[in-house]
């Protein structure tokens, strides 16, 4: 009995309670933690950021919640700006070729061996009578490293500062400059009842993402009571498509016709601003007449679009005022088209959606098609071996030198004679202008967060250094801090910001009243070029037996522009919707898989007249029979150790300003 006894000991309720205690060590110090204001840099919308440094060194980073331009929010890009900053592949030093150009091959050198290359380049170029440099940049923002690019463009010879376009990010700015005179417009899109979007997935690329997702939310919560209604025209179910109230599922390539067959429908029944029209357009007549043959029934057939659906988008437009229809940088034909139905609507115009800005006094051209070579080609952080391979190709091959700015070693890096290091975005001083989506003029100035961590420098200094070089100036190695700190106080923007407590933007209304609506020498919106364009248009072929399907590009967020691939963060959440990453996936609808033997989760070929790719299958109702929808962004050969041979690149295959068909196959 006592050893019964003795085991009831044991029953719950009677046993002592025993607490495990893990043995713990003390929590290191935090060192010394400080706050600084600065400005992202990772793309070019100027968000505000705040960051959190320990012991000198950023390991956190926020938005900065009275920023005019990111109101506290923070894009994906912005959240992964800290692996940049510690990026392992980070160019530490300059760089010249050894051996055959592209070998991979390379030595280090100095900043002074650098410029002096370059500045021989251009001068023996002078001598023989050609061009002596040719910049390949970026558009976006005004900023100091872009002041400097132009005078160094400029002291090299004229019209050889050029832009690299990305169609899937960038706005319509060719059709507002051949129609307005200017690209210096602001869409302020809280003011439209309707949004219509002609094939923008701008919920994902809009060249400034907190903004366009913060517009979002206001038409969603509606003025005065009364949301605004949402269109979406576009070949994917893209994130625009999925948060919009109505979603036009179409065909790759045909957003300008349905907008014209809108834009006839809209005039046949009186429903335009024709005292807008009367007052403000030149060529409406012309355009008139050439947009009969784009038909209801005619678009409905070549875009894959019910008619009836087509009537409804017409009548939104009758009840629904004003409207707002924006496009991407599409052909310019396309963006012409779009943007007819803002004109014929007379939603341009001061309180209207779209307004109009000064006349650019300089502009960058776009896409350059050389006549003759540069005897230096200077490319300024982007990668045209990626994002547009079949144009720049044999120009990089034939160029007689090439010298490329990036924290990386790039596509077109590798094939450069020289790379020239920037700061990581974190190391960049920043002194730049913004224009918002609400209309108003921000001027970002903001020192560095942190010093440099290697032997790289601000863009606008390389370009300050390549300057004094062909001047024939001593190179001054403090010049770059000396012509910031004196742009600051032009600007009245002192002191520079950094402090926690300090702000790091000026705000004021855009420069020029925007009293007009085109500042072209005839003061009035042009519509006799898209009418020409109309009136010799070639209709969409057939159904092509070989290659069967279209092609879709898209850009997801995380990889803008094409870039971003090269940190693990972005790599991780590239497809929210079809919960792909680190690999090329393709959208392909149930139908156009049966016709193919493909199942989900296939590796696929997807191939046309250029090439083919590899991708993954992805089977989803949501797509469009016979659109094959991939993403860009990965594919890369180069540009660090998580980027390189990870997924394919469709631009390899894709025609540029064209449909591209394609057919599948079973990898």
């Amino acid at each position: 009995m006592g050893t019964i006894f003795g085991a009831g000991s044991l029953l719950p309720g009677c046993a002592k309670e025993i607490v495990l205690k893990p043995k713990e060590d003390a929590p290191p110090p935090i060192g010394e933690e400080k706050f600084l204001r600065t400005v992202c840099g990772m793309c070019p919308a100027g968000c505000g950021i705040r960051v959190r440094n320990v012991d000198g060194r950023p390991v956190g980073v926020s938005g900065i919640a009275d920023h005019p331009v990111n109101q506290g929010g923070l894009c994906p890009k912005g959240a992964a700006i800290l692996q940049e900053l510690y990026h392992p592949d980070r160019l530490k030093n300059p760089l010249a070729r050894k051996g055959v150009r592209g070998s991979g091959k390379w030595e280090a050198v100095s900043w002074e061996e650098a410029f002096k290359s370059l500045g021989e380049g251009i001068s023996k170029a002078r001598a023989n009578g050609k061009l002596p440099l040719a910049a390949l940049s970026t558009p976006g923002t005004e900023d100091i490293h872009r002041e400097i690019l132009w005078e160094l463009a400029g002291a090299a010879g004229k019209n050889n500062l050029f832009t690299l376009r990305f169609p899937w990010g960038d706005l319509a700015d060719d059709a507002y400059e051949k129609m307005h005179g200017t690209r210096n417009t602001v869409w302020n899109l809280t003011r439209a009842k309707l949004l219509v979007s002609f094939g923008f997935d701008w919920l994902q690329s809009h060249p400034s993402h907190v903004e366009a997702q913060r517009v979002f939310a206001e038409l969603r919560r509606g003025r005065s009571g009364s949301r605004a209604h949402i269109v979406q025209v576009e070949p994917r179910f893209s994130v625009s498509a999925a948060k919009a109230d109505e979603w036009i599922a179409v065909r790759p390539g045909t957003g300008g016709i349905l907008a014209l067959a809108v834009a006839r429908r809209l005039i046949e029944e009186g429903a335009y601003d024709a005292d807008f029209v009367r007052a403000h357009v030149r060529g409406f007549d012309e355009f008139k007449r050439n947009i009969d043959s784009f038909s209801i029934r005619r678009a409905s057939e070549a875009a894959g679009v019910p008619e009836e659906t087509l009537r409804l988008l017409c009548v939104k437009f009758l009840s629904l005022k004003p409207a707002a229809v924006i496009g991407n940088r599409g052909t310019p034909f396309d963006q012409m088209a779009v943007h007819s139905l803002n004109v014929i609507l007379g939603n341009a115009g001061p309180g209207k959606p779209f307004e109009v800005g000064a006349r650019q006094d300089e502009k960058a051209e776009d896409d350059p098609d050389f006549k003759e070579l540069p005897g230096v080609l200077l490319v300024d952080r982007v990668n045209p071996l990626f994002t547009s391979p079949a144009r720049w190709k044999k120009i990089l091959e034939e160029a007689p030198l090439v010298a490329t700015v990036s924290p990386f070693l790039t596509e077109t890096a590798m094939v450069s004679d020289w790379v020239l290091p920037c700061h990581a975005s974190l190391e960049q001083s920043h002194l730049s202008f913004h224009a918002s989506m609400d209309g108003k003029s921000i001027l970002n100035a903001a020192r560095g967060a942190v010093a440099p961590a290697y032997d790289t420098k601000h863009p606008g200094d390389i370009f300050l250094g390549l300057l004094q070089n062909i001047q024939k100036k001593n190179t001054d190695a403090h010049a770059f801090d000396s012509h910031f700190s004196s742009r600051l106080r032009e600007l009245g923007a002192e002191p520079p910001a950094g402090e926690d407590s300090a702000d790091i933007w000026r705000e004021s209304p855009l420069p020029s009243p925007r009293r007009s609506v085109s500042v072209l020498p005839s003061g009035k919106i042009e519509l006799g070029e898209l009418a020409g364009l109309a009136s010799s248009f070639h209709w969409p072929a057939d159904e092509d037996g070989d290659f069967p399907n279209l092609l879709q590009l898209f850009s997801p967020l995380a990889f803008s522009r094409g870039e971003g691939a090269h940190l693990p963060y972005l790599m991780s959440i590239a497809g929210p919707q079809s919960a792909e990453m680190w690999e090329t996936w393709a959208e392909i609808h149930p139908d156009t898989a049966r016709k193919h033997g493909i199942f989900d989760k296939d590796g696929v070929w997807i191939e046309s007249s250029r090439g083919r790719i590899r991708a993954k299958a992805r089977i989803t109702p949501a797509a469009v029979p016979g659109v094959v929808s991939v993403p860009i962004g990965l594919g890369h050969s180069a540009y660090g150790r998580w980027a390189q041979g990870v997924g394919s690149n469709p631009l390899e295959i894709a025609g540029e300003n064209e449909t591209t068909r394609v057919r599948l196959t079973r990898a």
